[in-house]
């Protein structure tokens, strides 16, 4: 399991910014997440389910705490807001270990 990330720092709330150049691109049936900007790295594609096409989708419009976007998340598909913070946190440690976001 990805270590969960904290966005906490000396009690400061912190957001997560997806870097530029990044697209989302379909396939075989499967949304893919890939850094167009330095060229393709087939490593550093990550698979994105529906949810996490919607939390990049968010991200693209302003950096955002992970609370922010797991209310988003939890009002668009219906979960509890723990379960999305869950989700959200999972995800952004995939994203910020391949340097996709970063924290501000």
């Amino acid at each position: 399991m990805t270590t969960q990330l904290s966005f906490y720092t000396n009690h400061k709330r912190m957001k997560a910014k997806i870097k530029d150049g990044l697209l989302i691109r379909e396939i075989a049936g499967e949304h893919v997440l890939i850094d167009a900007g330095g060229g393709v790295d087939f490593s550093k594609m990550l698979m994105l389910n529906d949810t996490a096409v919607s939390i990049v989708n968010l991200l693209r419009q302003g950096a955002r705490t992970a609370e922010e976007l797991a209310n988003a998340i939890a009002e668009e598909y219906e979960v509890t807001e723990d379960v999305a913070l869950r989700d959200v946190r999972e995800l952004l440690a995939q994203m910020r270990e391949q340097g996709l976001v970063t924290l501000e």
